[in-house]
């Protein structure tokens, strides 16, 4: 069995901005409060959410909203209730106006609907982490374990074969060889392929990384 996902993220440091206002503090704890009540209840929560967010884009910028964190919550809650489009869009939306972690969100999203059989639906998530952020190693990585669960080995193996590659390129800097090495050579066996040349360089690659340490 390949090792657990590793992501290595670095945190950005907010911009100062000031204080809102009174009133518009009042609405946002209104708003906060309609979260809490609705609990369970996907309806009333996306509703008071969505209704955040949109106050959220009218002060971009301004630290005092986490609109990055309540579109994922967004997103949860669009999926409970089967507005899988509605999801989608949110956090390609979050993701392009700088609210997001980046890759992350758009990763973790499409994480969930491979798991839930909205392959399609994911698709275009992967895709825009992968225009976005060609060098983050951990995009390759993820999708190729979110591809190789629902049985697509050949997907997988694209993706993963994209990061090993990028992570020999780099001189795997974010130490992922020691995931994808093990994750590629599982998707060679289901394909019945033996292994290659590209897997004895990260094998190779990999045992350099572990001298260094």
């Amino acid at each position: 069995m390949p090792p657990p996902f590793r992501r290595r993220t670095t945190k950005k440091e907010p911009r100062r901005s000031p204080w809102p206002t009174a009133a518009l503090e009042e609405r946002i704890e209104e708003i906060m409060d309609r979260v809490q009540k609705a609990g369970d209840n996907h309806v009333e929560r996306a509703a008071a959410l969505e209704e955040y967010l949109t106050l959220a884009c009218a002060h971009e910028g301004e630290t005092w909203f986490d609109a990055g964190a309540w579109s994922e919550d967004l997103a949860d809650s669009y999926l409970a209730l089967g507005r899988v489009d509605d999801a989608v869009r949110t956090i390609s939306s979050a993701t392009r106006s700088g609210y997001a972690e980046g890759a992350e969100m758009l990763c973790e999203l499409a994480e969930k609907l491979m798991r839930s059989g909205h392959e399609p639906q994911a698709r275009p998530l992967w895709q825009q982490a992968r225009a976005g952020y060609p060098d983050d190693v951990w995009i390759y990585v993820q999708a190729g374990i979110g591809y190789g669960d629902i049985g697509d080995h050949a997907g997988a193996l694209e993706w993963l074969t994209t990061g090993l590659e990028l992570a020999l390129r780099t001189g795997d800097p974010e130490s992922a060889l020691e995931q994808l090495r093990p994750l590629r050579a599982s998707c060679l066996s289901a394909l019945g392929r033996p292994s290659d040349e590209i897997q004895e360089r990260a094998a190779q690659g990999e045992q350099g990384n572990t001298g260094k340490r």
